[in-house]
């Protein structure tokens, strides 16, 4: 059945304010229904639950005097499995992804040594990748880059097999790049790591959660790194561990009741009333089709993919649109089919960045401002990729972050506004 944008858009209450929000790359719009549940949270979240005694096989017992808050966790956690295809046990929240992946970096001390290693790649966020350098930096651990195609910012999976060696303990792997879309062969990326070394995976799947179906197991990363603000949910982070016996064996500095009694890793304490929000934001993304039935999981697996081929749609009729307009470059993009790119076809998620010549892309932002269009500047120490294409010699970028929501009508007003600066 075709994607149902008329509902979709009933669930964002922001969008009768008169602006087209075409920046979700840089801050998703909120679904109200998550908004209704965080207020709610807000008041709830220091109540104490009575007790609650369990049946049938698989029922837990709820012990007198639990906070709400502390339900609010576990919630969150079970949500965040559901969005990656893992386990509950498995998952570690936090405020944000940097703080997360600094308590990572703590945590592996041991594994990381002099002489040891760990591969980043070029693309993806910059500020995300700031605790893995400080720890390498600590640790003495050598940092290598994978880099990525600069005619398209696809990331070649080949490279690989020289960066990994018997050494690395850490491959650090953005599922999607947030300003030109391109996704990275994740899977095949994971092989070649195993086939040189016992290293860890992880991915960093934020810029891909809100569009497509995360799957840890296939993609075969052993820690998936989540946002869900990424797809308008609140500021709370998640890490999830494919197998959760991996967290017995890092040394943590903190350990707080988990699920089933176990001790867990976790950082500085998150608002019970952003949790409250975070299985609400999951619903929502398993509500999109709403004839999808079954768990929580299934649901997201039927409705993603209604989400992702829809706004692949609109992305495509952006990108022809932008293409037609002489004076913009679209990144990435454009350079698909040179003779570096071996006209190879790169998957995307529906990020765009594109410049205007001649024109800074703070002008061009605050002028689709002025027609109430609103889209993000990719400017100096945003994206290393953008930089390393000379993007930034040009006055940067302007991204543009497709939502459910968004319909033909935005793209076409937003070409316009464009085509207007020309």
């Amino acid at each position: 059945m075709a994607f149902d944008v008329p509902t979709t858009r009933g669930f964002y209450s922001s969008l009768s304010d008169g602006w087209t929000y075409l920046n979700g790359g840089e801050r998703a719009q909120i679904p109200e229904r998550v908004l209704s549940t965080m207020a709610t949270a807000f008041r709830a979240a220091p109540k104490s639950l009575p007790g609650e005694t369990g049946s049938g096989t698989h029922s837990r017992e709820q012990v007198a005097g639990i906070t709400a808050g502390h339900q609010f966790a576990s919630a969150a956690r079970r949500a965040f499995a559901d969005v990656a295809g893992g386990r509950v046990e498995g998952v570690v929240l936090g405020p944000s992804r940097e703080a997360l992946v600094h308590l990572l970096m703590q945590a592996m001390g041991r594994r990381l040594s002099l002489g040891t290693g760990m591969v980043l790649t070029r693309t993806g966020d910059p500020v995300s990748q700031v605790p893995f350098r400080r720890a390498a930096d600590m640790f003495g651990a050598r940092v290598r880059f994978a880099e990525a195609d600069l005619s398209t910012g696809a990331v070649p999976a080949w490279q690989f097999d020289e960066l990994v060696t018997p050494d690395t303990r850490l491959v650090v792997v953005p599922a999607a790049d947030p300003f030109v879309g391109a996704v990275a062969p994740v899977a095949d990326i994971a092989r070649r790591v195993r086939e040189n070394s016992a290293a860890k995976v992880l991915v960093d799947a934020s810029a891909y959660a809100p569009y497509r179906v995360v799957d840890m197991n296939r993609m075969g990363a052993d820690i998936v790194l989540l946002d869900a603000a990424a797809w308008g949910g609140p500021q709370v982070s998640a890490l999830v561990f494919r197998d959760p016996s991996l967290l017995d064996r890092m040394t943590s500095m903190a350990l707080v009741p988990g699920a089933r009694g176990r001790a867990r890793l976790e950082v500085t304490t998150v608002a019970p009333s952003l949790l409250g929000g975070v299985s609400e934001s999951v619903r929502h993304l398993a509500d999109l089709d709403p004839v999808a039935r079954g768990t929580r999981r299934h649901r997201i697996e039927q409705s993603m993919p209604q989400v992702g081929r829809y706004l692949s749609g609109l992305t495509s009729r952006l990108i022809d649109a932008l293409g037609n307009l002489d004076q913009v470059h679209i990144v990435g993009v454009d350079g698909e089919g040179s003779d570096d790119a071996e006209g190879v076809d790169v998957d995307r998620v529906p990020r765009v960045s594109f410049i205007v010549a001649g024109v800074p892309a703070p002008t061009v932002v605050r002028r689709l401002l002025d027609n109430h269009m609103v889209t993000s500047a990719v400017g100096p120490g945003h994206s290393a990729l953008l930089e390393a294409m000379g993007v930034m010699e040009a006055g940067g970028a302007v991204t543009v972050g497709l939502q459910p929501f968004n319909t033909p009508h935005d793209v076409d007003q937003l070409v316009r506004a464009v085509a207007s600066l020309g």
